[in-house]
């Protein structure tokens, strides 16, 4: 068997070939650690209304640090997006079930990213293969996207098309003239709505003072139970009240209505019979007092006011 000479530089150029192999397998190693490729992978999902900008391979974010990504992306049967992704194992003690998920852009140019909130330390850890809660956002290039000014452009032609309607309607000058109108009787308007509601407050205060409206309710449930209490005997011993009641109401209606025309006939001379009412009684009390101070009866009015002098003093002793 032949042996093979190297020579120095063949040497020396197999060691430095071996070293750059090393030095790769290193690299790739540090960097596989750093990727976090051996470390367990945690996996949970997610549900979207729209998932535009999502798609495998999508980086997971949790408060900035790169975590995990997207693994899987389907569409439900009922139209909405589930997303299957996972995210490195010493980030599974940081999601917590009011931990949610949102899509975000980090810069306003770039991809979207799943951004997952850490959670509080007084809710329970999630267990793996959990669905997280989402939340749906929009950032300003979904805004600018043909899909969305398309829709918002068909809103701003429906808004432009009646603001064209309200300029044409308040062209007319009587149209504008009323508005005028309108507008100068609002001051007015407000300045009696606020009267009213100091009136009304003041209201309130009265009502309200020494529980006066308690009062006036305890009162009126009393009053009412004992209009229960006697009603129900007034029926038993007249059992025709009511007909009564409304035989009388008729009859008084039928008398007011007969002095009413009596009324109106004297009415001219009520004033005139009113003071001559009170000249004769004047004038009585001038009789009267004459004949009680005449001879004949002078006696007996004072034995009169004897015996009621008599009868009264024994009414005040007690």
């Amino acid at each position: 068997m032949m042996k093979v000479k190297l020579s120095k530089f063949e040497r020396v150029a197999g060691f430095f070939i071996l070293f750059a192999i090393i030095g790769v397998i290193l690299t790739g190693l540090s960097a596989a650690i750093k990727q976090g490729w051996f470390e367990p992978k945690v996996r949970y999902t997610t549900t979207f209304e729209n998932a535009d900008g999502i798609h495998q391979g999508t980086l997971v974010q949790i408060s900035g640090l790169r975590a995990g990504a997207v693994e899987t992306v389907e569409l439900e049967s009922d139209n909405r997006i589930r997303v299957g992704f996972y995210i490195l194992g010493k980030f599974e003690n940081r999601i917590r079930e009011n931990s949610t998920v949102q899509l975000v852009r980090p810069f306003i140019i770039g991809e979207r990213v799943l951004d997952l909130s850490v959670g509080s330390e007084q809710f329970s850890l999630m267990p793996p293969q959990s669905s997280i809660k989402s939340l749906e956002t929009v950032d300003l290039m979904s805004l600018m996207s043909g899909k969305n000014m398309n829709s918002y452009l068909t809103k701003l032609g429906g808004i432009l098309e009646s603001m064209q309607v309200i300029m044409d309607a308040f062209a007319d000058k009587s149209r504008a003239e009323s508005m005028v109108r309108v507008i100068d009787r609002l001051d007015p308007l407000v300045k009696n709505l606020n009267t009213m509601s100091v009136e009304v407050i003041k209201l309130s205060r009265q009502a309200t003072h020494d529980e006066g409206v308690q009062k006036l309710v305890g009162n009126l449930a009393v009053t009412t139970n004992e209009i229960n209490r006697i009603l129900p005997e007034l029926n038993q011993q007249n059992p025709d009240l009511a007909k009564d009641l409304a035989v009388m109401t008729r009859n008084l209606a039928t008398v007011t209505k007969a002095l009413g025309p009596a009324v109106q006939a004297v009415e001219g001379e009520l004033p005139g019979a009113s003071v001559r009412l009170v000249e004769a009684l004047n004038e009585t009390v001038v009789v009267l007092k004459a004949m009680q101070k005449s001879f004949f009866m002078r006696g007996s009015v004072r034995e009169v006011k004897d015996e009621e002098a008599s009868q009264r003093m024994p009414a005040q002793a007690k």
